[in-house]
């Protein structure tokens, strides 16, 4: 079973942020600069952790929220945006 993550990432490199944002993209919706909704089950969070683990260098760092189902039933925003296109999200 999946549950949704948002992901954020604070990386210097341009080369190692751009391969960590096409990872993430595999796996979820970015929904601004450095953050991504990503639904992702048990052994797919293990896999892509470890592979973004193993693009980091010293300074960097990621950042994994997971958000059960009543917090992600109780997200909202401020601000133009749509809400992710992913047929397991919905805002109520």
């Amino acid at each position: 079973m999946s549950r949704l993550w948002v992901v954020c990432y604070d990386i210097s490199d341009n080369r190692i942020r751009n391969k960590v944002c096409d990872l993430l993209k595999n796996h979820g919706e970015r929904v601004q600069y450095s953050v991504f909704e990503c639904h992702l089950g048990g052994k797919e969070l293990a896999g892509l952790r470890q592979e973004v683990a193993g693009l980091l260098e010293q300074d960097d760092q990621v950042r994994w929220y997971p958000l059960c189902d009543w917090c992600k039933d109780k997200t909202s925003w401020d601000g133009p945006g749509m809400p992710p296109d992913d047929p397991y999200f919905r805002i109520v």
